[in-house]
Order: structure tokens, then C-alpha cells, then sequence
């Protein structure tokens, strides 16, 4: 029997989107401080938080995304975001704070994702 394929992290609504690990894009982005915010949303898409963080990409595939290696207080862990590189911004130098008041100087991208949460 052949092997399973590798299980997503994602649910592909669009796979349209998603891009191919091979894309030059992905290999040109390899390395690249991202500066990433994660919106907490309610069931009635009301804002309910946001985080502000900040990672080095180490890969990008379809099975686990984007994977950031974390700065600041989360140095050490990775972060899987979704593989679309369209959602990727180019941002001014500069200096930008975290939600853990890290300053992170002249990153490359900045990213931000929704995270729905269903009704408790």
C-alpha cells in the first residue's frame, strides 16, 4: 500500500490560494522577519483581541504552512500560519513593538490572520 499523504493544518476553503512548496515565492521568502497579528474573533465577527508577534520563516509547505521560528518571549517555538503568500505584506523599516513589548527592528513582512471562535 502507498503512504498516506501528509495530514494539512488546514481546511482549504479556497485552495486556490494556497500556494505549491516549490513556488519562487516561498524560496524568496525563506529567512524574512515577519511581524504577524492575530485577530481573536467572536461568533457574531466581533474584534475580541489581538496579538502581536513576531517570527524568522524557516519553511513553508502544504502540510504545515508558513512556519515561523518565534522572537521574543516565545523564542523557541514555531508558529504555523496558512500558505498564502498574497496575505504577506512588505513593511517599512522601522522599529515595531510586540504584544510582549519586544521591539523587533527592520522586519520584512507584515501578516494578519482572523481566528474565529465558535459561540461557548
Amino acid at each position: 500500500m502507498p503512504p498516506e499523504p501528509a495530514k494539512s493544518l488546514w481546511n482549504e476553503l479556497a485552495p486556490e490560494v494556497f500556494a505549491e512548496s516549490h513556488d519562487p515565492i516561498l524560496t524568496a521568502m525563506r529567512g524574512a522577519m515577519v511581524i504577524v497579528r492575530l485577530n481573536d474573533i467572536d461568533a457574531h465577527d466581533e474584534l475580541m483581541g489581538y496579538e502581536i508577534l513576531a517570527g524568522r520563516l524557516i519553511r513553508a509547505n502544504r502540510e504545515e504552512g508558513f512556519v515561523l521560528q518565534m522572537a521574543g518571549t516565545k523564542a523557541g517555538e514555531t508558529l504555523n500560519l496558512p500558505l498564502v503568500p498574497g496575505a504577506f505584506k512588505l513593511i517599512p523599516p522601522g522599529r515595531y513593538g510586540l504584544s510582549d513589548d519586544t521591539i523587533v527592528t527592520d522586519p520584512d513582512f507584515q501578516v494578519a490572520f482572523d481566528i474565529y471562535r465558535p459561540n461557548n
